[in-house]
C-alpha cells in the first residue's frame, strides 16, 4: 500500500495540527498522527490530546481505500523536515513506514489507527457560518486578557456572545477585559453563547488563514466543532456561567485622553525598568497637553519619568501595572488611542480612534498609588 504526497504539502500540513499535541499525553495515542484513507480515497490526518483534536486533508494519492494507521508525530515531522521539496513515496507495511525520496529513505513504526481515541460528538447541533476574518480578528484581539485559573475556569478562554445579526468575542481575568463587537454578515435564528477554551483558540489564531471568507461554527452540549477551508477541529467547551461582562464597563468616562501609541509605548518600555519588582507601578501623570510617565523603586533608589505630548488631554493622576498596560495598549490596532477614565480606583477604557466597524473595548483596573 502507497502514498504520493508533495514534501511540502504534507508537512505544511502536519506542522499545523501538530501544534496541539501536547509534551505529556494522558494516552499515549495521542503523541501520534491518525492517517485515515477513506472509501474515496481521501487522505486524512488527525491530531489531538484529550480535551479536542483537529483534522485536515492532504493533498496526495493513495493507492488503496478505507483503511487508517497512526505513527509517532514528532519522529515523523522530524524526519521530514530537512528533505527538500519532491514528491514522496510513503509505503505502508503491516507495523512499519517507509518514506522513500530521492536518494534515500527512512522508516519508523506504525499501528493500526483503531487503536486512536474516538471522541464522541453530537451531530445534532444546527451550524451557522462566521467571517472567517471576523473569527481571526476577534480571537486574537482578546485572546492575550484570557486567565489561567484553576478556581475560576470559565475565566479561562474566549467567551462567544451570538446575536442574532452580531457577534462579540469576550476574555477576561479578573484584571482586565478585552470584547471586540461586530456586526455579522450572516442573521441567525437564534442567539447561542459558549466558552471556547484558550489553547484551542490560539490554535485557531494560528491555523485560520487570513483570506479565509467563512467558517462553519456547531455547538452541542459539551462540543464545539470549527470547519473552515480543509480544516475540523472538535474540542470540549469550558463549562460554567461567564461573567456579565458589560455590567462592568463604565458608562460614564469624564477624562478623556488621545495619543500616538509608538510614543507611549516606547516611553513605557523605557521607563518600566524602573518599577518597584513586586508591583510593576506606572503612574500616568496627565493634562491638557501632555502625559508624565513616571516610576519608582525605594527598595533600590531607582526612578525614571518622561514626558510624552498629547493630541488631548485632561488632569487626573492613575497607576497601572506596567506589564499589562504595555500589553494591552500594543494590542490595539490603530496609530492614535484613546484612554478614558473616571478616578484612580476605577477601570479605564482603552479604544482606537480610526474608524472601524468592529467595535474594540479594553478594560484595565487600575493600581494604588502608595508612594
Amino acid at each position: 500500500m502507497e502514498i504520493t504526497v508533495s514534501k511540502t504539502a504534507l508537512l505544511d500540513k502536519l506542522k499545523s495540527i501538530g501544534r496541539i499535541i501536547q509534551p505529556k499525553n494522558s494516552l499515549p495515542a495521542y503523541d501520534n498522527f491518525l492517517f485515515v484513507i477513506d472509501e474515496f480515497g481521501i487522505i486524512l490526518v488527525t491530531a489531538g490530546e484529550e480535551g479536542g483534536r483537529i483534522s485536515t486533508n492532504i493533498d496526495g494519492t493513495a493507492d488503496f481505500i478505507s483503511y487508517s494507521f497512526m505513527t509517532n508525530a514528532k519522529t515523523l515531522l522530524d524526519g521530514l523536515k530537512e528533505i527538500t521539496e519532491q514528491p514522496l513515496v510513503i509505503t505502508i507495511l503491516e507495523k512499519e513506514l517507509i518514506v522513500k525520496y530521492v536518494n534515500g529513505k527512512f522508516s519508523i513504526p506504525l499501528e493500526k489507527g483503531d487503536q486512536y481515541p474516538s471522541m464522541n460528538t453530537d451531530n445534532t447541533a444546527t451550524p451557522f457560518l462566521v467571517s472567517g476574518n471576523d473569527l481571526l480578528y476577534g480571537i486574537k484581539q482578546v485572546l492575550f486578557c484570557s486567565a489561567n485559573d484553576e478556581l475560576r475556569p470559565v475565566l479561562n478562554g474566549v467567551y462567544f456572545d451570538i446575536g442574532l445579526d452580531s457577534m462579540s468575542f469576550v476574555a477576561t481575568d479578573g484584571t482586565r477585559l478585552a470584547m471586540i463587537e461586530n456586526p455579522s454578515p450572516y442573521t441567525r435564528k437564534e442567539r447561542g453563547a459558549f466558552i471556547l477554551p484558550s489553547k484551542f483558540a490560539k490554535l485557531l489564531s494560528n491555523i485560520v488563514p487570513e483570506d479565509c471568507l467563512e467558517a462553519e461554527i456547531s455547538v452541542n452540549q459539551t462540543n464545539i466543532l470549527f470547519e473552515f477551508e480543509s480544516y475540523r477541529l472538535t474540542c470540549r467547551m469550558i463549562e460554567g456561567r461567564f461573567p456579565n461582562y458589560r455590567a462592568v464597563i463604565p458608562q460614564k468616562q469624564p477624562n478623556r485622553a488621545v495619543l500616538k501609541k509608538a510614543d507611549i509605548v516606547s516611553a513605557l518600555k523605557r521607563v518600566s525598568v524602573f518599577c518597584d519588582e513586586n508591583s510593576s507601578l506606572v503612574v500616568l501623570k496627565f493634562d491638557p497637553s501632555s502625559l508624565k510617565i513616571e516610576a519608582r523603586d525605594l527598595y533600590f533608589s531607582r526612578s525614571a519619568e518622561e514626558t510624552v505630548t498629547l493630541q488631548s488631554g485632561c488632569n487626573i493622576e492613575i497607576g497601572y501595572k506596567s506589564s499589562f498596560l504595555i500589553e494591552m495598549i500594543n494590542n490595539i490596532p490603530s496609530e492614535d488611542i484613546t484612554i478614558n477614565m473616571s478616578d484612580p480606583s476605577k477601570a479605564s477604557i482603552f479604544t482606537r480612534c480610526d474608524e472601524e466597524v468592529r467595535s474594540l473595548t479594553y478594560l484595565l483596573m487600575p493600581l494604588s498609588i502608595n508612594y
